[in-house]
């Protein structure tokens, strides 16, 4: 290879890189590419993973097959699963692009499990940090909080060591690497929310502000996770649960409405409750008075909160057994 110098990786994700399996998310594409080289010249034990969606016909045979030949060359090992996404998203009524990125991790989390590391590690960018504040803003979910370099779920930890490398210095990078990858046709495509959010309104933004809005989007990013994880330290400190780790709401419902919605978040998050929002995290806290009209609540994945004894018991899915008292 050309050029010799490296790509900068966050440092919060280097303690999760060494020392253990890290699966990569290998698309083909500049950024997971460019990934996989980095870690690679930084000497981690590594395993590709390609997820193949069944959309796009040729082309996505042939960026299976860049891949497995990239693999090859760097002496990575490399593992290909196929899934037939357009299936998957008529069974659940998902869009295309929900659909593949839920089969996309939900592989990605089986592989690290299986290799022993449950690590894994995703491309996301600056620039991609920059359209998820955009289209978090727009749906009103996280305010201007973005993608998070590291976030555990319970049992995988994520990765993004290239979350505040632009794209392109990454172009400039691989470039400078005499190393080429897949463009994927559709993401030139302003169809779906995401790509006109890239295509479109990020470019207008810029134009209409006079200064290129990524860098000042992924600060703001930055400043709130940094505020969210202060409030969540400090919530970790305070005498919130009984041993068994339930809630004990008598102290829970003595704070202000928004620190005790954050500590019900927080609660609720600890006990994996998925896809989290703020419609769940309300109807929670509507059941905690002891004089609340109802002590049950349906949350997603399957969960249920229910207060009983002024305790908040979070239940996985389909059996009493698996209770998650966290």
């Amino acid at each position: 290879m050309q050029g010799t110098a490296e790509l900068p990786l966050l440092p919060e994700c280097l303690p999760h890189l060494d020392g253990r399996t890290v699966v990569v998310g290998l698309s083909g594409g500049r950024d997971s590419v460019a990934l996989l080289l980095a870690l690679h010249n930084r000497g981690c034990r590594l395993l590709a993973c390609h997820v193949h969606h069944g959309i796009r016909g040729a082309a996505a045979d042939a960026d299976a097959a860049f891949c497995k030949s990239l693999c090859a060359r760097l002496g990575v090992p490399y593992e290909e699963h196929r899934v037939s996404v357009p299936q998957l998203a008529a069974e659940s009524g998902e869009s295309l692009e929900t659909a593949a990125r839920r089969a996309r991790h939900a592989i990605l989390a089986e592989t690290a499990s299986r290799c022993g590391g449950n690590t894994v590690a995703l491309a996301h960018h600056a620039d991609d940090q920059a359209e998820t504040v955009l289209f978090r803003l727009a749906r009103g979910s996280a305010g201007t909080r973005g993608m998070q370099p590291v976030r555990n779920d319970g049992t995988t930890t994520w990765v993004r060591p290239l979350l505040e490398t632009p794209r392109a210095q990454i172009t400039a990078w691989l470039e400078n690497q005499g190393q080429d990858w897949r463009e994927d046709a559709t993401n030139a495509v302003p169809d779906a929310a995401r790509n006109r959010i890239r295509l479109e309104v990020l470019p207008a933004l810029s134009r209409a502000l006079g200064r290129d809005v990524a860098p000042v989007l992924n600060r703001s990013a930055r400043l709130q996770r940094e505020t969210l994880e202060a409030l969540d330290a400090a919530l970790a400190l305070l005498p919130l649960t009984d041993p068994q780790g339930r809630l004990f709401l008598p102290r829970v419902l003595e704070f202000p409405a928004p620190l005790r919605k954050a500590a019900v978040a927080r609660h609720l998050r600890a006990a994996g409750v998925p896809d989290l929002a703020e419609e769940h995290v309300l109807a929670v806290d509507a059941i905690l008075p002891p004089d609340a009209p109802s002590a049950r609540v349906n949350l997603p994945g399957g969960f249920t909160a229910c207060r009983k004894e002024k305790r908040l018991l979070i239940h996985a899915p389909h059996a009493a057994a698996h209770a998650v008292q966290a």
